[in-house]
C-alpha cells in the first residue's frame, strides 16, 4: 500500500488541493534554449491533473507514471521509495518499541513461570531459544522426570512466542540485551574475583558463583535497558534510545542488515517485519553467546570431574565395606 492517502491526510489536505499542487508543478515553464531564440513560448501545457486520479492512486487502482511519482515525492517532501510504501528505519525502530512496550510484562511473566520466582530470570534468557528445534530431548538420567518437564515447559513458551510475532519480537530483543549483558561482565575484575576452586579442582560454592556472575548481570542489564526504556519521556526519545543502542553493536549492522533492507523495501505487512527483525536479532544473540561457549565447557568439564570425583569416593568406600565383611567371614 503506497502512502499517498496516509501523507495527504497528515498535512490536512484535500483530494483537490493535492490535484492542483501537482498540476502546478507539471505546468512549470521549462526553460528551451531553440524556443527562447525563436520568441515561441516555454510553458508546456500539460493536462491538469483531476482529484479523481488522485483518488484512483490512493485506492491503487492506477499506478502513477515514474515522472507522477517524482513529482508526488517532491510535493510530499519525501523519497519515491517511502511514497510507495516502503518501511524506513525510523518505523522499524517504533514496531521494535511498540513491541517492547505491549509484551515486555508477558514475556516478564513467562521468565517468572519458568523459573519458579524471582532472583532466577536470568535462566529464562540463558536457555529459551525462540528458533530451537531441540527442546523435547529426553535424555536418560536419575533426573528424567524433571528434563520432560522442563523441555514441555520449554515448548509450550516458544510455541507462544513463536505464534504472537510482535512478542516473538520483543523477547529477542531482551535476548539480545541480556547476552550483551553477559559478555560485558564475562572475563571481568569482579568476575575473576569469584573463581575459586576447591584444592582438588573441584567445585565450590565461590566457583559456582564465577559461572552464573555473568548470567546474573546479564539480566541485571535486561532490568536496566527497560528502566532507561520507561523512562523516556515521548516515542520520540524512544526511538532515539533504541536506535543508539543497537548502533553501539556493530555499527547498526542489525538494522541495517540485508534481509531486513529487502523486506523494507518489498512493503512487507508488520508480522513479517517483526518475523525478520526477530530471526536477524536472535542470530545477533547467537554470536554473542558463542563468545562465552568456552565458560559453559569449562563448567561441564569441572561438573563432570566433581561427578566423577564423588562416585569414585562412593566405590571407596563401597570397597572398604566389602573388605571388612570379608575379614569378618574369614575370622569366623
Amino acid at each position: 500500500m503506497n502512502r499517498i492517502k496516509q501523507l495527504r491526510k497528515e498535512k490536512g489536505l484535500t483530494l483537490q488541493q493535492v490535484a492542483d499542487g501537482l498540476t502546478a508543478r507539471l505546468s512549470k515553464p521549462k526553460f528551451d534554449l531553440q524556443q527562447f531564440s525563436e520568441g515561441g513560448s516555454s510553458k508546456q501545457g500539460k493536462k491538469p491533473i483531476a482529484k479523481s486520479t488522485v483518488l484512483r492512486w490512493e485506492n491503487e487502482k492506477n499506478s502513477p507514471t515514474a515522472e507522477m511519482w517524482g513529482l508526488l515525492a517532491d510535493y510530499f517532501g519525501v523519497s519515491v521509495d517511502y511514497l510507495k510504501g516502503a518501511w524506513s528505519k525510523k518505523e522499524v525502530l517504533e514496531l521494535m518499541s511498540s513491541s517492547l512496550l505491549d509484551n515486555y510484562d508477558r514475556v516478564h511473566e513467562l521468565a517468572l513461570e519458568y523459573c519458579g520466582g524471582e532472583g532466577e530470570e536470568w535462566r529464562f534468557f540463558d536457555e529459551i531459544d525462540i528458533e530451537s528445534t531441540e527442546n523435547l530431548s529426553f535424555l536418560p538420567g536419575s533426573h528424567e522426570v524433571y528434563k520432560i518437564k522442563k523441555s514441555i515447559a520449554e515448548t509450550n513458551i516458544i510455541n507462544e512466542l513463536r505464534k504472537n510475532y510482535f512478542e516473538g519480537l520483543a523477547f529477542a530483543i531482551l535476548h539480545f540485551v541480556y547476552y550483551r549483558g553477559v559478555c560485558r561482565n564475562f572475563h571481568t575484575e569482579e568476575h575473576f574475583k569469584l573463581d575459586k576452586s576447591g584444592p582438588n579442582g573441584e567445585l565450590t560454592d565461590e566457583n559456582i558463583a564465577f559461572f552464573n556472575y555473568p548470567k546474573i548481570q546479564g539480566y541485571k542489564n535486561i532490568q536496566h535497558f527497560m528502566m532507561n526504556f520507561y523512562r523516556k519521556r515521548n516515542v520520540e526519545e524512544r526511538l532515539t534510545f533504541l536506535d543508539t543502542f543497537f548502533h553501539e553493536y556493530d555499527d547498526n549492522s542489525i538494522l541495517e542488515d540485508a534481509v531486513v533492507n529487502k523486506i523494507m523495501q518489498e512493503k512487507a505487512p508488520a508480522e513479517t517485519m517483526a518475523l525478520v527483525l526477530t530471526s536477524v536479532i536472535e542470530a545477533a544473540s547467537r554470536n554473542l553467546s558463542f563468545l562465552v561457549g568456552s565458560e559453559e565447557r569449562v563448567y561441564n568439564f569441572l561438573a563432570s570431574r566433581q561427578q566423577y570425583k564423588d562416585l569414585s569416593n562412593e566405590f571407596d568406600e563401597l570397597q572398604k565395606e566389602n573388605d571388612r565383611l570379608k575379614a569378618e567371614l574369614a575370622s569366623k
